[in-house]
């Protein structure tokens, strides 16, 4: 601390300001930091291919060094205890307002990087042990359309070409195929068709999906089916080449996503449908519209490709008042 007091005199420096500014680049520079530390860790996410994590972490990253700042709490790694992680907790809702599911999903990717930190020896104990978590609180109101708005949709008359036609395109193929998700459909290939089936690896999951082509899916991929078509090109225009670097391609995927969402909502709007849709909602109608006419659970849980049935109870529970309105109705017919 002398040499750098000598140094500021000696350039005539030596006043709050600077003295603040080389305490804190001090205190980056600590690699006993949570920060110096979280950013490793964000380094980490991004080494082993996980795009998605380290994205979410800047928010961390960036949450904490808010809280740090205006609570004037330490950063040094052995202050990091459950009091310390529940002020932080209180600090995302109270101030930050976030709900309290946003909250939980924070913790929960805080809590990774503090897996990671036992597992380097940073630290022994698991500060997250004592920590008394917010209750989740339930959301019953998955986002779906009936099917009389996904005719609506498929009636719309829209100039073909349009970014319109082709966002209503993408829609409907995925919610005739159990509701593709946007990143497999961005990445489907004519090969992925064999023998009248689509035949395609989940990014998400790395499961298989093998769905037959049933009309209305072929009437969609006639549209974009022409005779210069290779297997190795894509069938949707989505993308402008193939992206050897998964980080990249994510990337562009995520940006190409936020685009259709936002025309959805457009098209929704034409078709006389109030709800904020996303391209997610092709998912949820499915599984709603399955289940509806009568499809068991374990058929539903194949086609959405989940690889637990549990994952595909929990999936479908918001619709369980629904379908327990209707047979109740049912009872008194």
């Amino acid at each position: 601390m002398k040499s750098i007091r000598e140094k500021l005199y000696k350039e005539d420096k030596l006043n709050l300001d600077e003295l603040m500014k080389v305490l804190h680049k001090d205190k980056e520079s600590d690699p006993r930091s949570v920060l110096t530390l979280g950013k490793e860790f964000q380094s980490h996410l991004k080494s082993i291919d996980k795009y998605w994590e380290m994205r979410h972490f800047t928010v961390i990253i960036n949450n904490l060094n808010e809280f740090i700042k205006e609570k004037n709490k330490s950063d040094q790694l052995d202050k990091l205890d459950a009091e310390w992680i529940e002020e932080f907790q209180d600090y995302l809702l109270r101030e930050i307002g976030n709900s309290n599911n946003t909250v939980r999903k924070k913790l929960q990717r805080f809590k990774a990087m503090t897996d990671w930190l036992i597992k380097e020896n940073h630290i022994s104990d698991n500060p997250f042990s004592k920590v008394e978590k917010v209750e989740p609180k339930k959301i019953n109101n998955k986002v779906k359309l009936t099917i009389e708005q996904i005719q609506a949709i498929e009636n719309l008359e829209l100039e073909k070409g349009s970014q319109l036609w082709h966002v209503k395109n993408y829609f409907l193929y995925s919610f005739y195929n159990a509701g593709i998700r946007f990143g497999d459909l961005c990445t489907l290939y004519w090969r992925n068709l064999v023998d009248g089936r689509l035949v395609y690896e989940m990014r998400k999951t790395g499961g298989k999906k093998n769905i037959r082509q049933l009309a209305p899916m072929q009437k969609i991929l006639d549209r974009y089916r022409v005779p210069t078509s290779k297997p190795g090109d894509y069938i949707f225009p989505l993308l402008k080449k193939n992206y050897r670097d998964p980080i990249e391609l994510r990337k562009i995927i995520s940006s190409k996503n936020a685009r259709v969402n936002k025309l959805l909502k457009t098209l929704a709007k034409k078709a006389g449908i109030e709800s904020s849709i996303s391209f997610h909602v092709s998912r949820h109608t499915w599984a709603h519209y399955a289940l509806k006419k009568g499809m068991d659970l374990y058929s539903i849980s194949k086609a959405l490709g989940h690889a637990d049935l549990k994952i595909t109870e929990e999936y479908i529970k918001s619709f369980d008042e629904e379908m327990l309105d209707k047979s109740m109705e049912n009872l008194y017919e």
